[in-house]
C-alpha cells in the first residue's frame, strides 16, 4: 500500500492505535485534513537527515536526544504511517499560522518509556516541517530574527524535561508547543506570552469573571476583547528585575508588530498565583513578588497535580508524600499543605501592559 493510497483507518491500524484513544482520534482528525494540491510540489516535503541535523542544532537540541529524531525521520518510502500522519499534521499548523483563536486539534499522549522511540519522536519531526515555516511568518510580521529562534526553542526546553523525567528522548507536553510553531507563543525575556481572544479558541481561561462583572470592568474583559497570556517558562529564577524587563518588552512587542485598538490586558492561569503560598513564602520572594503584579480573579481550579509537576515533575497520587526532596522552601510547602489536609489552587489575574 503506498503513502497516498493509505486511509486514516489503514493508519491507525497500522500503527496500533485502539478505537477510543486521542491516538486513534489524532488520526481520525488528520484524516479529514485538505492537503495542498501539487504532489511533490506540496508544501510539506520530507526532511532529510542534513536539514534535520542543521535545525535541531539551531533549536539547541542536545545531541543525544537529536540522534534519535534523525534515525527516525519518516518519509513515504521510509515509514509511511508516520509520514502521513506528519504531512498532515504539520499542514495543520502551517494552515492555522497566525490564526491565535484556531483549535489545536486532537493531540496523541506521546511521553514516556512505554511508547516507542518513532511515537516519542513523532511531534519533533512534525515541528522540523514547520519550523521553516514559522521562520517565514514571524519575518513577515517584522519579528526580530533572536525572538523568533528563541521562541521556537520551546521544543528544546521540553524535549530536555523529557529526558530528565523519563530519561529518553521524546517531548513533554507537546500539545503546548503547537502554539509556538503556529507563530503564537513567544518568548520575551523571562516571560512567554500568546494572543487570544476572549471567550474564543483553546487559549481563552475558562476560568474568569461574571459576564455582569465583566461588563462593569470595561474594554478587554468581554467576549471578544483582544488579550494576552503569561506564561512562566521553566528556567531562570523569576526575579523581580526580570520580570519587569519583560512585561516592557512584550508592551512595545505586541504594539509594534500586532496592534490593535483596544485596550489589551495581560492574563496569567498558574498555581504561582495562588494566594496560600503567601503561608509559607517569604514577603520578598519571587513568586510572591510575582503575584503582586497582578489582579486576581475570583474562584480557582485545583491546582494540587500543578504544583507537584512543576516543583517536582511528578503526580501527588504517584509517590509517597514523605519520599519527595525537602530541599526548599517551596517543596517542603508544597508537601506540608496536602498533608494538613489542603488542596492547592490554580488562579487567574491580569494586569495592564505598560
Amino acid at each position: 500500500m503506498t503513502e497516498t493510497a493509505l486511509s486514516a483507518t489503514a493508519v491507525a491500524d497500522r500503527l496500533g492505535f485502539p478505537e477510543g484513544t486521542d491516538a486513534r482520534r489524532y488520526v481520525e482528525e488528520l484524516g479529514v485534513v485538505a492537503l495542498p494540491e501539487g504532489g511533490a510540489g506540496r508544501s510539506v516535503q520530507p526532511v532529510e537527515e542534513k536539514e534535520g541535523s542543521e535545525l535541531l542544532d539551531a533549536l539547541g537540541v542536545p545531541l543525544a536526544d537529536a540522534a534519535d529524531v534523525l534515525r527516525t525521520l519518516p518519509s513515504p518510502e521510509r515509514a509511511p504511517e508516520w509520514w502521513w500522519c506528519v504531512e498532515r499534521a504539520a499542514w495543520r499548523l502551517i494552515e492555522t499560522m497566525g490564526e491565535p483563536d484556531s483549535p489545536r486539534g486532537t493531540w496523541p499522549e506521546l511521553e514516556g518509556n512505554e511508547h516507542s522511540v518513532e511515537r516519542r519522536c513523532h511531534f519533533v519531526h512534525v515541528a522540523l516541517a514547520v519550523v521553516p515555516h514559522t521562520l517565514a511568518y514571524f519575518a513577515r510580521c517584522g519579528v526580530p530574527e533572536e525572538i523568533a529562534w528563541a521562541s521556537l526553542a520551546d521544543l528544546r526546553r521540553h524535549m530536555e524535561i523529557h529526558r530528565r523525567v523519563y530519561g529518553t528522548t521524546g517531548v513533554e507536553a507537546a500539545w503546548w508547543i503547537t502554539l509556538s510553531l503556529r507563530g503564537e507563543l513567544v518568548d520575551l525575556g523571562r516571560l512567554q506570552y500568546n494572543r487570544f481572544t476572549r471567550g474564543a479558541g483553546d487559549e481563552s481561561p475558562g476560568l474568569w469573571y461574571s459576564p455582569e462583572d465583566a461588563s462593569r470592568l470595561g474594554p478587554g474583559f468581554c467576549p471578544g476583547d483582544p488579550c494576552l497570556g503569561i506564561h512562566i517558562p521553566e528556567g531562570a529564577p523569576l526575579s523581580p528585575a526580570s520580570v519587569e524587563e519583560s512585561v516592557e518588552m512584550a508592551g512595545r512587542f505586541f504594539r509594534e508588530h500586532y496592534t490593535t485598538d483596544r485596550r489589551r490586558i495581560a492574563t496569567c492561569l498558574s498555581w504561582m498565583l495562588d494566594d496560600q503560598l503567601a503561608e509559607y513564602l517569604p514577603a520578598d520572594s519571587n513568586i510572591i513578588t510575582f503575584q503582586r503584579r497582578f489582579e486576581l480573579v475570583p474562584d480557582h481550579y485545583e491546582g494540587d497535580r500543578d504544583v507537584f509537576w512543576f516543583v517536582f515533575r511528578t503526580a501527588p497520587e504517584s509517590v509517597e508524600l514523605g519520599t519527595l526532596p525537602q530541599r526548599t522552601t517551596m517543596e517542603r510547602a508544597a508537601v506540608a499543605h496536602l498533608r494538613s489536609g489542603r488542596h492547592w489552587r490554580l488562579r487567574a489575574g491580569w494586569l495592564d501592559l505598560p
